[in-house]
């Protein structure tokens, strides 16, 4: 833009004090800190046969780099971190730092800006056999020390006087302390004359000489509100904010709480409104509470921010058009997080075009993928077509491309190929997240595929998987979504199996770690278990819960509880809502198994309240067709024992009998506990349906009938489901009295009785289980 023969040059309008550092008390304080070590060791150095221990000086250093970086902190606090033992530090040391602090209290302005002066003139000076040097010019405290020094010789004089103000305020406010009472009263008196380090200061004042108005002013200071204690510098900031972002990406919760974090990024945004970063630590806070609002101004407030930046700084146009690409690509990546998939779709294809012309392949690579997140079938399979990438990005478009082909019927051992290419890529780079978020798909989809034993083991992999990274000057064990996935898989894994205690146990012990996975778990198996001993209330309670963490899952479970409930208009209506939603949304990862859930559950519901059965076979048969087409194998099993069943009412025990044994291993080696005792006993009345009328033979097989029962009782016991429980000590109880053991049946009938005195069920209910 030209106006009046001149370009207007934006750099006008940038705050000129964005590199330049505020001079707070806690950093004066850091300086008297550095110099009282400083006199010490030279004052070691000069005595004869005295050294200064090694523990001491490793403490200072790494106390010395902590007080450095960290943000600035009340005098209270320093004090504390001073004693508590956590650091060795010699006592000398500390009440000399305190009488310097108390020196620079007293004597005013000119003891504040001695003690950083002569800091730097005495530690500092050139190296020579009698003048050692304690710090170089060019050592972290070195820098800091000159820093602080340069940037305290520009401040003018109101901006000292004002400096000196909010120290007076700020040791005021540290009094007393745990440090301070551990003074004699001697040691403060007598400032200058104590034992060690030479103080070169100005002469002390006695407290009584001090005139009043400074008191006076001082209790105007404390009124104040405008006088800011703690202020962040741009290397703290910068410091703090890749420490945060890099914990909430590999472990949230060892990051700071979420409340505490985005107070303390309020601060560091008024402290430097000009750094843009800090923006998107808050973006990735409200991506993390899944606070849609805030994580859209904060992310147009980071890249706002950056591009005018770079307006100002630079003449690079590449740089300009980079953040705005990076910054429809984050666009893009929100909104599919909080699932708004059109709004992602066009931060996807605004992103496309603007890496497309500026030649980004990495840009290109990430808008891909998020693409075949929040897109359809069909450009999911464009957006994944074989092109050359870097490896991390190789990598993770393996993972989609799994995903993809296995919910669009691929053979499965096309489907571990590709995840096993991204493996290959996962190790040779050592990518630890990737390596956990392959580990997590590929359990998902065995899951899918009806292996749970499998699904089982790459859970435990995951959840033994040595994680451990550094991040600052501690080791942190990573814990992304992939964890929690896991964690959840194997306390379902748990369940399954009948292991309720184990599936608490695990749940209770993962409830500190990212929540979602894991309540939608405790949720499903909270209402399973309700399901089964037939409490309807505790069952609605529950699905409630669920329908907001996963809505068709609850659906699901409700149109289950309505069927064992006896409501079987509901039952069919609700599955008719699940089967509207599979036809429309066909392309998500989920639709096929609860698809096929669905119409195996309306079929138990037909087969219930329907005279005619022919309706049933078709819908069964519909059902097994899709579930080998997806390669659903345990729900192709289970559909196939369903057809038995309805066989079996039908007459055709024969065949019912065939079918059950041709699918009973695959049930009885993937299968729940539920599972495996209700085949079990579909297995049985096939074999009492066509056991010989007469003889021995009959006798026999009614005997093995009955050891069979022995373990469909303990399964159904161990998950708590009653209902079967009484059903299965019925027909025992039938067999018994068949074979003639009296004694026997006499037994079950009792315990059948008692078990229907302890827990009442209504009778009615028993009618609508078929299998």
């Amino acid at each position: 833009m030209d106006v009046g023969g001149e370009t207007l040059d934006f750099s006008r309008l940038i705050n000129l004090r964005a590199n330049v550092d505020n001079i707070t008390p806690h950093k004066i304080a850091v300086v008297a800190f550095i110099r009282e070590y400083g006199l010490l060791k030279i004052e070691a150095k000069t005595m004869i046969n005295c050294t200064m221990a090694p523990k001491y000086r490793k403490d200072f250093c790494i106390l010395a780099l902590k007080l450095i970086q960290c943000p600035d902190m009340e005098f209270k606090d320093l004090e504390t971190l001073l004693t508590d033992g956590r650091y060795n530090l010699l006592s000398v040391h500390l009440e000399n730092f305190c009488v310097r602090l108390k020196n620079i209290h007293v004597n005013g302005i000119s003891a504040l800006m001695d003690c950083v002066t002569s800091t730097v003139d005495k530690l500092m000076i050139e190296q020579s056999e009698t003048n050692p040097c304690t710090i170089t010019r060019c050592s972290v405290l070195g820098f800091y020390l000159r820093r602080i020094m340069l940037h305290l010789d520009k401040l003018t004089f109101v901006q000292v006087v004002a400096l000196y103000k909010s120290f007076c305020l700020y040791y005021q406010k540290g009094r007393p302390g745990l440090m301070m009472r551990s003074l004699s009263k001697e040691r403060l008196n007598h400032m200058e004359s104590t034992v060690g380090a030479p103080c070169t200061g100005s002469p002390s004042l006695p407290e009584e000489s001090k005139p009043q108005e400074v008191f006076t002013r001082m209790n105007l200071i404390e009124r104040d509100n405008s006088l800011e204690e703690c202020q962040w510098s741009r290397k703290q900031a910068e410091l703090f904010t890749a420490q945060q972002a890099n914990l909430l990406q590999i472990n949230e919760r060892k990051a700071l709480p979420p409340k505490q974090l985005q107070k303390t990024i309020m601060q560091i945004m008024n402290d430097i409104p000009e750094y843009s970063d800090i923006h998107f630590l808050s973006f990735l806070n409200c991506i993390r509470m899944k606070e849609f609002c805030g994580a859209q101004d904060s992310l147009y407030n980071c890249f706002d921010r950056t591009v005018f930046n770079i307006c100002a700084n630079s003449n690079n146009m590449n740089d300009k058009n980079k953040n705005f690409r990076y910054a429809a690509l984050n666009r893009a990546a929100m909104h599919t997080q909080f699932g708004h998939f059109s709004l992602a779709m066009e931060g996807v294809q605004e992103a496309l075009c603007a890496a497309q012309e500026a030649a980004d392949t990495a840009c290109l690579a990430h808008a891909a993928a998020w693409g075949a997140l929040a897109g359809g079938r069909a450009r999911r399979a464009a957006l994944l077509a074989r092109v050359p990438r870097a490896p991390r990005i190789a990598a993770a478009a393996a993972q989609l491309m799994a995903q993809h082909a296995a919910v669009n019927a691929a053979k499965p051992a096309e489907v571990f190929h590709i995840i096993t290419k991204g493996d290959s890529i996962n190790y040779h780079h050592s990518m630890t997240d990737l390596m956990m978020a392959s580990l997590a798909n590929t359990a998902a989809l065995w899951s899918l595929y009806g292996k749970t034993e499998m699904a089982s083991i790459s859970c435990q992999l995951l959840l033994n998987l040595n994680t451990k990274c550094t991040v600052g000057a501690s080791s942190v064990w990573q814990w992304s979504e992939a964890c929690a996935v896991a964690g959840a898989g194997a306390a379902s894994v748990a369940a399954w199996r009948g292991e309720g205690g184990l599936a608490a146990a695990l749940l209770s012990h993962l409830q500190h770690r990212p929540p979602a996975p894991l309540r939608a778990v405790a949720a499903r198996h909270r209402t399973a278990a309700a399901l089964l001993a037939g409490k309807w209330e505790e069952a609605e309670l529950n699905i409630r819960q669920l329908s907001s963490l996963d809505r068709w899952e609850s659906q699901l479970l409700k149109a289950e509880m309505y069927f064992l409930r006896g409501d079987a208009m509901d039952a069919l209506e609700t599955l008719q809502d699940i089967l509207d939603y599979c036809k429309t949304e066909d392309d998500s990862l989920h639709f096929a198994p609860l698809r096929l859930q669905a119409m195996i559950l309306m079929s138990q519901v037909q087969l219930s309240y329907s005279v005619s059965q022919s309706t049933n076979i078709l819908l069964l048969n519909e059902a097994l067709s899709w579930a080998k087409k997806f390669h659903l194998h345990y729900l192709a099993a289970t559909v196939e024992m369903h057809i038995a069943n309805v066989q079996l009412h039908m007459g055709c025990a024969k065949n019912a009998l065939v079918l059950v044994r041709k699918v009973l291993p695959l049930i009885m080696a993937h299968g729940s506990a539920y599972d495996m005792a209700r085949g079990l006993l579909l297995y049985t009345k096939c074999r009492i349906a066509t056991a010989p009328p007469t003889g021995e033979a009959r006798i026999q097989v009614f005997q093995s009938c009955c050891e069979a029962l022995e373990s469909v009782k303990e399964n159904f016991c161990k998950i708590g489901a009653q209902v079967r429980l009484l059903q299965t000590w019925y027909i025992q109880a039938q067999l018994y009295n068949d074979v003639g053991n009296i004694a026997a049946r006499n037994q079950c009938a009792w315990m059948y009785r008692q078990l229907e005195t302890q827990n009442p069920v209504d009778l009615s209910n028993m009618l609508h289980i078929m299998y």
